[in-house]
């Protein structure tokens, strides 16, 4: 018997394109993916958006993304996620393709702690926050 646990994130715009970058920062097959369509709604306003998605990561495991159709109140957080290890070529390349359009809010620099640290607000709203052990130099 197994039990997981994993992010389930709510990007704002497109969670197609968020998980495309997902998949790059942080590697894994093909996502398991189904539309609002795929599940019974044929509402035009939301058919072709994600009503779930998931992605193995050979890095963190699972990670899974969807889009939140019009309307929605109240509006789910899009999601803070927080990567650490001591991989740090792995670490500093998730890093990078996650501060692709978005904002850094803390630079990934040597931390208090002994190690490096950063956080950032990808451009679809996700909060990341990586930390590298034994990298803060």
């Amino acid at each position: 018997m197994t039990v997981e646990m994993c992010p389930y994130l709510h990007p704002r715009g497109s969670a197609r394109e968020a998980l495309a970058a997902y998949r790059r920062a942080l590697g894994g097959d093909e996502p398991a993916l189904a539309t609002y369509d795929d599940i019974g709604m044929d509402d035009p306003a939301v058919r072709d958006l994600v009503a779930n998605a998931s992605l193995r990561s050979p890095v963190v495991g699972p990670l899974m993304v969807s889009d939140v159709p019009p309307g929605t109140e109240p509006l789910p957080p899009a999601g803070q996620v927080c990567l650490f290890g001591d991989d740090e070529a792995a670490l500093q390349a998730a890093w990078d393709v996650l501060v692709e359009g978005g904002e850094v809010e803390q630079p990934l620099e040597p931390s208090p702690w002994g190690s490096r640290f950063g956080s950032c607000r990808d451009r679809w709203g996700v909060s990341w926050m990586v930390d590298i052990a034994g990298a803060g130099g």
